[in-house]
Parts: structure tokens; sequence; C-alpha cells
């Protein structure tokens, strides 16, 4: 691969069997008991010191100088949580946890940075500062970066932080990096629709919550398309209705739940607005009440311009990569990484992790979900020249 590809080399076959292993070991977000136990031992076996239990099951592990001399941390983090879903695929690997399935790739991101850390672990003596590894758990449901951060993670904050994600869009081989904006500041919410029951053969008596919602739901639709800025990328989508108990009793009670993703302060500000306005008023014109509850999941992620500018190059030189693309368009996607982009300044990219030819073709949180396993070689590649290249790194970040 490149001047390093001796201990990349060297790691490869054992990264590809801990990301198998925990593929067929998955575990849902809040619930990492095994995996954290997992990590834990890999670290211990290569003598990385390491912290357990660090928000709910992450792991924070150091090698090199520990910021007692005034050294600065490069750090990196990988998340491990999987999804409830079930694994369609015919592998010897797929999950053998029913209805439990990394989907996302969290599993590679996990044993790539174990691969790393093993990587740098056999010579830290040639690191001229500290290099942290942050092993997230629930990532999916958005809490597990704010709980590490809670936890104290950011008591030295480090100078910079590196994330990725495979990225089945692309091939492998495939590089992408964006800069700002980047991902969405994604919210969950909760609409509980209250109306009043009666027997289906006497309407009148009644306040059908069910109508009601339906016209919640084409309202918001409306909201999408007429009252926000078309140019400002945002979305809401409802993705659960539940009402209603048998067939002969109109509704008095619906609970939808839904997302809300934005770019922009300013296009939420407005979504969150024109929302609220439409949930409290539009059910009164049915002599029914609304309320909503929102939570917030992740901050909008904004790469910081001076890391995308040191990514461009180590991607851009990597002779594995072959499909670099610099400035790749926002997604709506959430990512709680960026919690910790805003307290130290953070770089984020996609690696390629498809393959056509080999049928290596559905999308992230599919049941067929998979890689292509060459994509841990090059991802472990980009972060071993990003921790070798720490010094310079900080440097610029100082300049």
């Amino acid at each position: 691969m490149n001047e390093n590809s001796s201990p990349i080399k060297k790691f490869f076959p054992l990264i590809k069997e801990w990301r198998r292993h925990l593929h067929r070991h998955p575990e849902v977000s809040g619930k990492e008991v095994e995996t954290a136990r997992f990590i834990s031992q890999i670290l211990t076996d290569y003598g990385i010191k390491h912290q357990t239990n660090f928000g709910g099951y992450g792991i924070v592990a150091e090698i090199g100088n520990n910021g007692d001399n005034g050294k600065k941390t490069i750090a990196f983090r990988a998340d491990f949580d999987a999804l409830p879903l079930n694994d369609l695929k015919t592998a010897a690997y797929a999950s053998e946890n029913p209805g439990v399935m990394h989907a996302c790739a969290h599993d590679a991101h996990t044993a790539t940075l174990l691969g790393l850390a093993a990587c740098l672990a056999e010579n830290p003596q040639s690191l001229n500062h500290p290099v942290k590894f942050i092993f997230q758990p629930a990532e999916e449901n958005g809490r597990g970066a704010q709980a590490m951060l809670k936890d104290g993670l950011y008591q030295n904050p480090p100078a910079a932080i590196f994330g990725f994600h495979f990225f089945p869009e692309l091939e492998v081989g495939g590089a992408k990096l964006h800069r700002q904006p980047f991902m969405a500041a994604t919210e969950c919410f909760t609409i509980t629709v209250k109306g009043r029951s009666a027997h289906a053969c006497i309407p009148e008596k009644a306040i059908d919550a069910i109508q009601v919602a339906a016209q919640l739901i084409l309202a918001l639709n409306h909201l999408i398309c007429k009252e926000l800025d078309p140019i400002d990328p945002a979305l809401i989508s409802i993705g659960t209705i539940n009402g209603g108990t048998v067939s002969n009793i109109i509704a008095d009670q619906v609970v939808m739940t839904g997302t809300i993703r934005s770019l922009s302060d300013e296009q939420h500000q407005r979504l969150h607005s024109a929302l609220r306005r439409i949930v409290y008023d539009l059910p009164g014109a049915f002599a029914a009440t609304a309320e909503i509850k929102i939570n917030k999941v992740a901050p909008a992620l904004e790469n910081d311009p001076r890391l995308c500018d040191i990514m461009a190059g180590i991607l851009g030189e990597n002779p594995a990569i072959n499909n670099f693309i610099d400035n790749g368009r926002p997604l709506l996607g959430g990512e709680d990484f960026a919690r910790f982009a805003q307290i130290s300044p953070g770089c984020y990219f996609f690696l390629g992790c498809g393959n056509r030819k080999k049928g290596i073709i559905h999308p992230l949180h599919s049941s067929l979900f998979d890689i292509d396993e060459t994509a841990l070689e090059i991802a472990l590649s980009t972060l071993y020249d990003i921790a070798r290249n720490g010094d310079k790194i900080i440097n610029q970040l100082s300049a």
C-alpha cells in the first residue's frame, strides 16, 4: 500500500477475524455487554491501558504519553452497537442473535480501530504524541456520545478527533470527504392526538383521533413542500402510527413517532416553529387536541476545514484509494460524532465498502447488508497514516 504497509498487512487478517466475530454476536444500543468485553480483552492482550464502563459500555484507551507532559492528543472514535434487524445473509459470519444485526458497519469500524491500536502498541515509542481510542456504544439511538462526555471523556479535550463510516454506495477503493455542512441535526418526536371514543355506528358522539392524525400527516407534508426554504434541505418523516383497538370503536388516541432533520440553524428553527404550530392548532378544528415531545439525537455535523485539507492529502495520496471525492454533497443522516466535533476540531469521512461484482450492493440498515472486507485494510492504512502524522496535524491546528 505505502511505506507503512508492513504492519497493515500483518494486522489485516486479525481485524477481518475480529469483524466477523462482532458480526456474529451483535448487541443493540445500551446492551453491548459482550461486545465491550470483547474489545477490552483485545486491548488487554496487546497491553493497552484502557477504561471500561465509560458512559455506559463505552471504552477509552490510550497509547503514548498521557498528556501529563503537555503533549496534545489525537483521538479516534468507532461505534459498536447494532440494529434491531434480522440478518438475512447466508454468510458463515451472519448474526447468531435473532432480531439483531450489524447492518451499519459498526462491527467493521470497531475492528479497524482495534487494529490501529494493536499496530501502534507494537512500537509506542515511535509516537511523538498520545493517541486516544474511543469505542462508543449507543450511536444508533444517539445517546452514546453524550453519555461519554457526561462521564468526563473530554476532561482534557484532544487536539483533533477523527471518525469514519463504511459506505456501500461507494465501491471499495472509494473515499468521500465532506466539507461543511455534512450531516443533519437530527431529532425524534412523538405526537399524541387525543379525541373521544364511541361506537362506530354513532360517530357524532366521538372525536376520531385517527382522522385527525391523518390530517396532521397531510399538513406536515405541506409544511415541507410549501413553508420551508426549498434550497436548504430539511425533512419530516413519520415512522410509526398507532391507534385504536377494534374495528367498531372510534379511536380516542393516536400516537405517532417520527424524525426531523435539517442542516442549517435557520431552517431548524423554522421547522420547529411550524411543526409545533400545526400540531397544536390543527386538531382544534376537529375538536381534538394534540401534543408533541421532541428529543434531540445529534447536532449537525460540520468538519473542521483545516482537518479537511489534511485529510484530502492523506486520502488522495493513499494508493489503495482509486476514487477520491472531495467535498461530497451533504446528507440528511444523523451522526452523534458531531457532539465530539463540537468541542474539538473533528473530521469524519466515508470509505467505500461496496462491490457490485461480488453482489455487495445492499444499503446501510438493510437485512442483507455486508462489506467487501478489502475495505478493512484500506481503512486501517488510512487511520495509521493519520496517527503517524499526528504532530503535523497538531502543528497545523496550532498555526
